[in-house]
């Protein structure tokens, strides 16, 4: 009886196993095959729309001045970095970011589409420099890096 338990419970041990590969992609094994890197999805224009250039005034777009104020919450967290995503600038560009405690950081100020008075988004290590709760909403005013 003893033999009979000791050898079902290896053979349910050994099926168990098939379905772990030590070499597989999930583990980083040498054997996996290399990871294609994300394509962004290209979109085509539906039949019959005319499609115009952009306009190369727009990139030109002046950059932040000034100081403002506005209302941060913490944006995608798997990108890394000290950025802010906000409708206040037209392109990318460094700033002093301050709290309300005085904290403060320079980071990197990416447009977001909205109105000037829209909300922003804080990266992660953004949120952290500047000691604030990752689940609440914070007021920070943005000033010219410099």
């Amino acid at each position: 009886m003893r033999m009979t338990v000791i050898s079902l419970a290896s053979i349910s041990l050994l099926a168990a196993c098939n379905g772990i590969q030590l070499n597989s992609s999930i583990l980083g094994g040498q054997g996996a095959p290399a990871a294609a890197e994300p394509q962004d999805p290209v979109l085509q224009p539906a039949p019959g729309v005319d499609v115009a250039e952009a306009d190369p005034a727009l990139s030109d777009a002046p950059s932040f001045r000034g100081s403002a104020t506005t209302v941060a919450s913490l944006g995608d967290p798997s990108l890394p970095g000290l950025w802010m995503e906000t409708p206040l600038v037209a392109a990318e560009q460094q700033a002093l970011v301050r709290t309300s405690r005085n904290t403060q950081v320079v980071l990197t100020l990416k447009p977001a589409p909205g109105a000037e008075s829209g909300g922003s988004r804080l990266s992660i290590g953004a949120m952290r420099a500047l000691q604030l709760p990752l689940t609440e909403l914070a007021e920070v005013q943005v000033l010219p890096a410099g």
